[in-house]
């Protein structure tokens, strides 16, 4: 202990006996937390045709970000905190998306790349249901999916996804269009004997045979509001809450959250055991408590897309 004490004597010693001024000793606690991670982008939305406001975790630093909006001049950027207001130059076009591409840093440098499709905000989308479809599809009947126009609007924008924005195996995204109260809009999710000039999604993909959602959205953009969505399962899967997989169970729990599906278990979706190609899933007059209530499977070949649903049940 002596030693110690001596040692220690020795390295404070120059600095109690020299004569010279001494700046103030200053001390840095090596083990203190500092912020090491970069900027997360949480949600973004175009507030009229030329402005876009993106929202990160964090405040940033106003003099180190990049911004690069592919086909359209940015005309100005401006920073508050944690936000970022972009104005362009000329409007965006309703049912268009527009690549952003930039680069944010917050206050302490950690920076961090970001790529998202800007979407012109409609200010006036209908309203609409799912209203029928099939997931077993065939060469003469693909999976399709029938809307109905519950009011008169603009369909720009509006998204249908096989899943939810976010997690979802295909979509379809439309295009600059009014519509009025009672029109059907019937979306292919399959390939197949089709004829010319249908709405075909994406990837063409298909729906997910037993168990699968449908949801429909206001856009293609992050936290877009929801419409509408409908959720099936053939009610023998036992893994994930009896949806077969975990992105699927994930996508259920996400639209109860949003009030648009009132169960988080697959006996609380629509039985697709008795469907098929031509024994649609069909709404019952407009009936919409997000519940498999609302569901009836109609009978064989008695599919009605296009037109109103039949009243004609299978029994099994």
């Amino acid at each position: 202990m002596k030693y110690h004490r001596f040692a220690l004597f020795l390295l404070l010693f120059p600095l109690i006996s020299c004569g010279c001024e001494q700046p103030s000793a200053i001390l840095h606690d090596v083990f203190a937390q500092t912020d090491s991670t970069p900027p997360i982008l949480l949600r973004y939305e175009a507030v009229n045709k030329r402005v876009a406001v993106l929202t990160f975790d964090e405040p940033l630093d106003a003099d180190a970000i990049a911004l690069q909006c592919n086909y359209k001049d940015i005309q100005s950027v401006s920073v508050s905190s944690e936000t970022v207001t972009i104005c362009l130059e000329e409007d965006l076009i309703l049912g268009q998306g527009v690549p952003l591409e930039g680069r944010v840093s917050d206050k302490r440098g950690n920076s961090n790349r970001f790529s998202l499709t800007l979407w012109a905000r409609n200010q006036n989308p209908p309203t609409l249901l799912i209203n029928e479809f099939t997931t077993k599809g065939s060469d003469a009947n693909p999976d399709r999916v029938e809307l109905l126009v519950t009011s008169r609007g603009n369909l720009a924008g509006i998204t249908l996804y096989a899943g939810r924005d976010g997690v979802y195996t295909d979509r379809y995204i439309f295009a600059d269009r009014m519509v009025e109260r009672g029109a059907y809009l019937v979306v292919h999710f399959s390939k197949g004997t089709q004829e010319e000039n249908v709405l075909a999604s994406e990837l063409q993909a298909g729906l997910g045979s037993n168990n699968g959602c449908l949801s429909l959205a206001r856009s293609p953009e992050w936290e877009s509001p929801l419409l509408d969505a409908v959720v099936w399962g053939n009610h023998t899967t036992t893994t994930h809450d009896g949806f077969g997989s975990e992105d699927l169970a994930s996508n259920v729990s996400f639209l109860a959250q949003c009030n648009q599906w009132n169960s988080l278990k697959s006996e609380g979706s629509i039985d697709s055991t008795q469907s098929t190609a031509t024994r649609s899933f069909c709404r019952e007059g407009g009936k919409d408590t997000n519940s498999k209530e609302d569901w009836y499977i109609c009978a064989t070949k008695e599919a009605t897309f296009g037109s109103e649903n039949s009243d004609k049940r299978h029994t099994p």
